[in-house]
């Protein structure tokens, strides 16, 4: 208790450090009314409200009272707590009467919120509620900092400051006086933290303490709102064909699960476009919806997108040509069904093929993108997939979109039984697919081509081969269903030999209503029994359902030899493989959907079936045989290397015979002997490593294919390289050799920047197909990044898409992301 004299005046307690709580009816007791007002107080958030029932706890080395004037007054280094108030000053003075509490000298004052005020002094109501302030700081616990000459708190949470300052950003520890890196001046700046919002009246943007721009009104959210409704930063877009535009995207919070994005664009030849997303979460998974809209101006301004014959007529209009009223309809959605199973969606509806990918609708705009709705579980020895799926192809030509499949379903179920069956692992697939087309895709090989790849009219023959025509999709309807079994075993003799006999059976059910009318061909020979004209040929017509399967039964040896120095661990293997089963059956009578490539290289040289999906399987007897070589060094050096061939040894060879994509061609694998394949892997302890694969043809070992990739990582950044030839394949329409070179990397140059980038040149059109380099900068409240990129068609040598990206944000303030379409073929 505070002592006092008979007379009334003021006592004082000086020396040693005062310590003591203070009660309700104490010299003191204004500072401990919490609990009644506290309740008085609605619209004080409840998160910097003291407690009912506090106790105020002072330390100080004096404290002295007048009862007369009824003043309190501690000093030398004050530390009052008041519920979850911490207050540091030097000097603490209460008047019982005006209930204030003044604080001069070094004042801290840390609230419940984890908010911390800096200042000369602080005239505070003795809650702790309202106040004035003189030169203060506050630093928030999201590492946000406000700065006034003066500053005036109502309410309990309604803070104005005058001529303040804003930052997200710290101050520099070596120059504290420097300004930061951006701050916001204002003349007035007030915080609500019942409204959650911060509003800036004359505000001066600065970076570097240079002014930037100036608003004479704006608000932000509070720093500890991560969503609150209002404008979200413009974006300003601009093309030949839509010209300039400026959308204005608007922000609806409708709850902490929900919530609406409305945005509108005026460009200044097509109009104006709509666009709204909905949002919401919910208790296992959230969901989407998202739809736009335009009525074209001016669709005649994407007429260079059309295709027109020599007369001038029109042959085939772009989407964006042929509409004037456009728009989509797309939502996504995922729930977790339980630990185990998910079901989800991403479903795109629009009125033509290109409208998202013209106006970049944000979640639609690829240009290859998937439609689909899903189901998949996970086991713990079993994996469940069930999709239906669209694929959407967004280009100027229709013809891309039509050639798309639907696919209603595709099914694929695999579970693997360990130590079950004789010891050994057994594994069941299973796949269904149910697909249709509105328009069959086929490409030929020319009799004359020119050097971009092109066809050309010969004097004498035929445009396109008819005999070696690749229909890479039929129009139609067609359905498989897939079962496999397959079961394996390893055992390790005395002798160091590991032996794997693997047996397996599969059979497919099928039934196929497919066709395609072909292309038209031209003939300018002189045989009079063959008149020059133009000619349907190629047309197909495939109606067939039955059964077909397949038996496997394999066995494959290894013998590791190990070999131990003192510094080194070195494992030399050689693996044979003989593959014994009957011919594939009804090759070039049923659709080829999803086998369609073929790499032939060491990663698949060991694979009972190399073909990539269920449409072809690999039939005859075959043996697959190699060498592998792995080196372990102490100093962290690494490496590994295989050689490998196949031989087909009896039956039908698969990869020889013509089906309806021509898969297997110059693969490697169409001859008894295989090509060779190779592969080498080198790692140092220092981060760069080095690798190749190459085919190699089995008779004069001329290079079919090579690839060589390397990569540096460094604790400043990282660098990729790879180098690609492959050599002609006329049947795939690729007429000459055809070799790249790509590179790629990034550099942190100095604290907080990088810069990055990637070059693709295409070395036997002697033309940089891919440039995109980039620079950016983040630290705790700033970051910014500006990209370039441009892509070649390697073909015709024009420019497929030039873009230039600017991204910069501002934390707790706004982000703004804008990218310009410099230029494109409109492909």
């Amino acid at each position: 208790m505070i002592p006092r004299g008979t007379d009334g005046r003021r006592r004082g307690i000086a020396g040693p450090r005062v310590k003591g709580f203070l009660l309700a009816g104490t010299a003191f007791c204004a500072l401990g009314l919490a609990s009644g007002i506290a309740h008085a107080q609605p619209a004080l958030p409840t998160d910097i409200q003291a407690p009912e029932n506090a106790q105020l706890f002072l330390e100080a080395d004096t404290v002295t009272y007048d009862s007369e004037s009824s003043v309190v007054t501690a000093g030398g280094g004050v530390q009052i707590d008041y519920g979850s108030y911490k207050l540091v000053a030097q000097k603490v003075v209460y008047d019982q009467n005006t209930r204030r509490l003044i604080a001069t000298g070094d004042v801290e004052l840390q609230q419940p919120d984890g908010n911390r005020i800096y200042a000369d002094s602080i005239d505070i109501t003795d809650d702790f509620r309202d106040g004035f302030v003189q030169a203060l700081r506050i630093e928030t616990p999201e590492n946000t900092r406000f700065a006034a000459a003066d500053a005036v708190r109502r309410e309990g949470s309604v803070t104005t400051f005058q001529q303040g300052v804003y930052t997200a950003c710290e101050a520099c520890e070596e120059n504290p006086e420097r300004a930061p890196l951006w701050q916001v001046k204002a003349r007035k700046i007030v915080w609500d933290q019942t409204q959650k919002e911060i509003r800036y009246y004359g505000a001066q943007f600065e970076f570097f303490g240079a002014p930037i721009a100036y608003l004479p009104y704006f608000q932000s959210p509070d720093p500890t709102v991560k969503r609150k409704s209002g404008f979200l930063p413009p974006a300003f877009r601009s093309s030949d064909e839509l010209g300039y535009g400026l959308r204005v995207p608007y922000f609806f919070a409708i709850a902490d699960d929900k919530d609406v994005t409305v945005a509108g664009t005026y460009y200044t030849k097509q109009g104006f476009l709509g666009e709204v997303e909905y949002r919401q979460a919910v208790e296992n998974g959230y969901f989407t919806l998202q739809a736009a809209g335009i009525v074209q101006q001016d669709p005649d301004a994407f007429s260079g997108d059309n295709i027109y014959a020599s007369n001038g007529d029109l042959l085939r209009a772009s989407p964006d040509f042929a509409n004037t009223e456009r728009g989509m309809i797309g939502t996504t959605g995922k729930f977790a069904l339980s630990d185990r199973w998910t079901f989800g969606w991403d479903v795109l509806a629009q009125s033509d093929d290109n409208f998202s990918r013209t106006y970049e609708i944000p979640g639609f705009s690829e240009t290859l993108r998937t439609s689909e709705i899903y189901l998949t579980g996970l086991g713990d020895q079993s994996v469940f997939d069930l999709r239906a799926q669209k694929f959407d192809y967004q280009s100027t030509d229709p013809t891309f979109e039509d050639q798309q499949p639907y696919v209603l379903p595709t099914f694929d179920y695999q579970r693997i039984e360990q130590e079950s069956v004789l010891g050994g692992e057994i594994q069941v697939d299973l796949n269904v697919t149910s697909l249709h087309r509105d328009q069959d895709q086929l490409t030929g090989l020319c009799a004359t081509s020119l050097s971009d790849g092109s066809c050309m009219f010969p004097t004498t023959g035929y445009w396109f081969r008819p005999d070696l025509t690749r229909y890479l999709g039929l129009e139609g309807d067609y359905t498989r269903g897939t079962a496999a079994v397959q079961w394996e075993d390893s055992y390790a003799l005395n002798s160091g030999l590991v032996l794997k006999p693997i047996a397996a059976v599969r059979g497919d059910l099928y039934t196929a209503d497919m066709s395609s009318n072909g292309f038209t061909n031209y003939y300018a020979g002189f045989d009079p029994a063959q008149p020059t004209g133009f000619f349907e040929q190629g047309a197909i017509d495939v109606d067939d359902s039955g059964a077909r399967g397949m038996a496997t039964g394999a066995l494959e040896a290894r013998y590791p030899y190990l070999i131990e120095t003192a510094h080194s661990t070195h494992v030399i293997e050689p693996i044979a493989q003989m593959i014994v089963r009957p011919d594939e059956t009804r090759i070039g009578f049923l659709p080829n959907e999803d086998a369609q490539t073929l790499v032939f290289n060491t990663a698949n040289l060991f694979a009972l079936d190399k073909f990539s999906g269920y449409d072809r399987i690999e039939g005859g007897t075959r043996t697959n045989y190699g060498l592998r070589y792995a080196a372990t060094l102490d100093s962290g050096y690494s490496l590994d290397a295989v050689i490998g061939q196949s031989y087909h040894l009896a039956g039908l060879n698969s990869y020889a015979q013509t089906d309806l994509s021509l898969v297997g061609y110059d693969s490697g694998l169409e001859t008894d002997r295989s090509d060779y394949v190779t592969s080498l892997a080198f790692g140092t302890p220092i981060g760069l490593e080095i690798g190749t694969q190459m085919r190699l043809d089995e008779e004069d070992y001329e290079l079919r294919r090579t690839d060589i990739y390397g990569s540096y990582a460094f604790a400043r950044g990282n660098a990729q390289l790879t180098y690609t030839e492959i050599a002609a394949q006329p049947i795939y329409g690729s007429i000459e050799d055809r070799s790249q070179v790509t590179a790629s990397g990034a550099l942190t140059f100095a604290p907080n920047w990088t810069a990055f980038g990637a070059l693709g040149y295409d070395i036997e059109n002697d033309t940089l197909v891919e440039k995109t380099f980039g620079v950016g900068y983040a630290d705790e409240c700033f970051s910014l990044l500006v990209s370039y990129s441009d892509t070649v068609n390697r073909y015709s040598q024009d420019s497929n898409s030039t873009k230039l990206m600017f991204t910069l944000g501002l934390r707790t303030i706004s982000d703004f992301s804008q990218s310009y379409d410099i230029g494109s073929n409109g492909s």
